[in-house]
């Protein structure tokens, strides 16, 4: 949707001129041809995959992580990788919150770029303003060629602003052209396990707002608009084959988790209050300012992306994996001995590394000291045996699990740190200090869990997720405490 105002792009349109986005991709990954609007006849340009990897590679992370795989689609006037509507936040959360590998992560950019390298170009905002239709055909191959080239039957998506429609039009089987609207292309609902929607517009943006937002596909109660949601399909309703409807075609049957995200009083919920909503979903509203800076923040929002983390991978590409481990994290005695086995499939062996480290701060970063390193793999009645003081950190690792398990283990006489945070309260009106104690060592604090700062307390003044840990003088250091805070109204 439109991120600027009516004229924001004329003189670069009328010229007939743009730059298409430089496309980042393994060089045997087949790149689509922008097939409508700002763009046409152009390889299709973003980001996807490591680059220095190819198709076997890919498939093999793939099956090894065991996530689904991630597509990032950008707004109106926007790219993947480039100006201030890019999805490149979304991607760092995921590869350092998350810990989503790169190959994972895949982001077409479907509107070229204006001559100032800067941004995409705004699709058409006259009167038949019809950016879903324009862009369909490129966004619907790029979403089944990532699903070839990974050899996977299912991706989530997240979507901002206008890919929030675009990507439910490709879902509904839009054909592209402009009147009179046409579903009839390939549904593809089995290609999405969850579906994450901020800012978007679902329900149109009404008939009395700045009339460059409200024309074309973008009216409501009209034909675009009025069918976008009219699927008979799973029962029907604004979250077809979601949660107790019946599931997706083969050949993964699953249902759809669907999670929407307004910005609150941001241009697109002022032009129609709660359109970015659909009934069924998770629905969530942030007051992360006003106009285009809380449509812009929504994309880059910890708490944001905190709350819809837990939603992704509900189809994930590998059969599960439960992987059981005997000793959690924690003080014990020299030597530690430690099992951990594969509950099911019971053919799957765990494999760990275990390190003994050391934290100290630098340059913002918490950086580790290793002073030894074991590495093997456990299966049937074997066990891990850490016969040196001091603290451990083990990972452990299967392939097809959903994530690795990450442990602590305070050996022999060393003592664990133990932090606390002091703020009782978890919301608040203009700011708030948040403050932590511990039973040893300097304290520090992190807002986004991969920057930290020295001290024993921060002033936050919107959302946020909170992050303290303590690190005595040999180095030893506390687990991280973290806790969520939200600012009112």
């Amino acid at each position: 949707m439109s991120e600027f105002p009516q004229d924001f792009n004329a003189p670069v349109e009328e010229a007939g001129l743009f730059l298409q986005a430089t496309g980042r991709f393994p060089r045997d990954f087949d790149v689509p041809q922008d097939q409508g609007g700002p763009g046409q006849g152009q390889p299709v340009g973003g980001f996807g995959g490591d680059p220095q990897k190819n198709q076997t590679e890919h498939r093999a992370v793939v099956q090894s992580v065991g996530k689904a795989p991630i597509l990032l689609i950008h707004g109106n006037a926007g790219t993947a990788d480039v100006g201030q509507w890019d999805m490149l936040d979304l991607k760092r959360m995921l590869m350092d919150n998350a810990r989503y590998p790169q190959g994972l992560i895949w982001a077409p950019s479907y509107l070229g770029i204006n001559p100032r390298g800067t941004d995409g170009i705004l699709d058409d905002t006259g009167s038949g303003a019809s950016p879903h239709t324009n862009n369909v055909n490129e966004v619907r191959e790029f979403i089944d060629n990532v699903c070839e080239y990974l050899g996977v039957d299912v991706v989530d998506i997240i979507a901002h602003s206008l890919g929030c429609t675009l990507a439910y039009s490709i879902f509904r089987g839009l054909e592209k052209r402009r009147s009179p609207v046409n579903w009839n292309q390939p549904k593809k609902w089995h290609r999405v396990g969850t579906f994450v929607a901020l800012a978007g517009a679902f329900h149109g943006f009404g008939r009395s707002f700045l009339p460059w937002f409200s024309k074309g596909e973008w009216e409501t109660g009209r034909e675009f608009m009025n069918e976008l949601l009219a699927e008979t399909l799973g029962g029907g309703g604004e979250t077809p084959l979601g949660e107790g409807k019946p599931e997706t075609p083969g050949p993964t049957r699953h249902n759809i988790t669907y999670f929407c995200g307004v910005a609150r009083g941001d241009f697109v919920d002022a032009a129609k209050r709660d359109t970015g909503f659909l009934r069924g979903a998770t629905n969530k509203a942030y007051d992360l300012g006003p106009s285009t800076l809380g449509h812009e923040r929504i994309k880059e929002n910890l708490k944001v992306f905190n709350d819809f983390l837990p939603l992704l991978n509900r189809v994930p590409p590998v059969q599960r994996v439960t992987m059981r481990i005997d000793t959690d994290s924690g003080d014990h005695d020299s030597p530690l001995e430690i099992a951990a086995n594969i509950v099911d499939p019971e053919d799957k062996a765990a494999n760990y590394v275990a390190n003994r480290v050391s934290k100290f701060f630098f340059n913002g970063y918490i950086a580790d000291k290793i002073a030894e390193t074991l590495e093997g793999t456990l299966n049937g009645d074997q066990t891990l045996t850490l016969r040196t003081d001091g603290m451990w950190e083990v990972v452990y690792s299967a392939e097809g699990a959903i994530e690795d398990d990450k442990k602590t283990y305070w050996v022999g006489e060393v003592t664990p740190i133990e932090v606390t945070i002091v703020t009782d309260e978890f919301t608040f009106d203009r700011s708030l200090d948040v403050a932590a104690a511990t039973t040893r060592g300097n304290l520090y604090y992190s807002l986004d869990g991969v920057w930290w700062n020295e001290g024993d307390k921060v002033t936050i003044t919107e959302d946020a997720v909170v992050h303290f840990l303590a690190i005595d003088s040999d180095g030893i250091a506390s687990e991280v405490v973290s806790k969520s805070f939200e600012k009112e109204g």
